[in-house]
């Protein structure tokens, strides 16, 4: 095999793609895209469980990417949904930069504002399971 696309079908497979199919030159490889639970939350609130049925069966119909490699030489072209390898690839920067940060200026200086906007989250959601019991009552 290609070391370039063995090199590459590590990468992709350490992010959670599984290959469907592998020759000398080419792979193809699938992964779902990411479960949205807070959609699924309010679906249910909302929607009193019928809108998080129709969001379940949605995930599950459309959910499925797909990219197929192809080596040409030392050069690995990819092709399919590009966009979501990439968005893979921009978290992974992501979190090593602020890995990077926290080893740097330490965790608490580095993530007090995540930790605002979590608790922040939590009390607005917690107001609304509030209201929701109040007005069902």
């Amino acid at each position: 095999m290609n070391p370039a696309l063995a090199a590459r079908i590590g990468e992709l497979t350490d992010l959670g793609w599984g290959v469907r199919s592998q020759t000398e030159s080419t792979a193809a490889l699938e992964t779902r895209s990411r479960f949205h639970w807070g959609v699924l939350l309010i679906l249910l609130i909302f929607f009193l469980g019928f809108g998080a049925i129709l969001y379940v069966g949605y995930w599950l119909l459309t959910s499925r990417q797909q990219v197929f490699l192809k080596a040409d030489g030392n050069e690995v072209s990819i092709h399919g949904d590009v966009w979501f390898v990439e968005s893979q690839m921009a978290s992974l920067e992501a979190a090593r930069r602020t890995i990077e940060e926290v080893r740097r200026r330490g965790f608490w200086a580095t993530m007090w504002p995540s930790l605002v906007a979590l608790a922040l989250s939590l009390a607005v959601w917690l107001g609304i399971i509030w209201l929701f019991v109040a007005i069902v009552r």
